[in-house]
């Protein structure tokens, strides 16, 4: 008889098969408690502090994300850094929320936006708070679906800083004398003009994406790697699971993991 795992259960069977962390995970939990880390990235002490533009830190390497804490500590940890700030947003504002309120919303954040990184975290609130994402707060009542809008439109912005540091790094790549290969293979991810069509035509076409893309790794079917980049939903949940991302981000992480295996396969059969 097979046995029904409970929301609990599921998690500890999940942490068992997890792989092994990575290098910034290590660091933040060989650096840091989990109130700690709290207590350092979230608030109006944190937003303050945090005083970059979104292009410094857009999908930084070195900065943390909320999948990140997930990990080297737990979600409960990632859900409190965001309900610290949302209550940072609330006092300035004036409005109160119950504690299950801020909880719910603070997951729904988490559930969605897990691939942010901490610093745009701060950015996003202090901008909450100055009035350049719009309105969210009615008399003495807060539109929690306001913010989750405002959210996904920091999100666009946060789209366009990595695309233009995509861009400033190909131009210095290919200054540096990186080979034609190299560079038309980080041009497919951002879509530019030179390959615009081949792209489009990638996305539409099994066949056509098969010679975009000649190599692909062998843990991933082919059909569904190129299902998932063009937003199928099925194919997203085989790739990311249950936590999938926007279907613009998903296009963009498929294409860049794509585009760099096929520069690492590329150097392999120069050798």
């Amino acid at each position: 008889m097979q046995t029904v795992l409970s929301p609990s259960q599921i998690v500890q069977v999940t942490a068992v098969i997890r792989k092994e962390l990575t290098p910034i995970q290590k660091a933040l939990q060989a650096g840091l408690t989990a109130s700690q880390l709290v207590a350092e990235w979230s608030g109006t002490i944190a937003q303050l502090n945090c005083n970059v533009s979104l292009f410094d830190v857009a999908n930084a390497e070195n900065i943390p994300t909320l999948a990140d804490v997930n990990r080297s500590f737990s979600n409960s940890t990632s859900v409190e850094i965001i309900t610290e700030h949302l209550k940072s947003v609330l006092r300035y504002a004036g409005v109160e929320l119950t504690d299950a309120q801020l909880a719910e919303t603070a997951l729904s954040i988490l559930s969605s936006y897990w691939y942010l990184n901490l610093a745009e975290l701060c950015i996003f609130f202090s901008q909450l708070k100055n009035g350049s994402r719009g309105q969210f707060v009615w008399g003495t009542k807060i539109n929690n679906q306001a913010i989750m809008v405002a959210l996904a439109d920091f999100c666009k912005d946060r789209r366009r800083e990595i695309e233009h540091k995509e861009n400033i790094r190909i131009r210095q790549d290919t200054e540096n004398g990186y080979s034609r290969s190299e560079t038309l293979s980080k041009d497919i991810v951002l879509g530019t003009k030179g390959i615009k069509n081949a792209r489009e035509e990638a996305m539409q076409s099994f066949e056509a994406f098969l010679k975009f893309f000649p190599h692909l790794p062998k843990k991933y079917d082919a059909k569904v790697l190129w299902r998932a980049w063009g937003g199928d939903n099925e194919a997203l949940h085989k790739i990311y699971g249950e936590k999938i991302p926007a279907k613009d981000v998903a296009e963009m992480d498929i294409g860049m993991y794509l585009c760099n295996y096929n520069i690492a396969k590329g150097k392999e059969l120069e050798k």
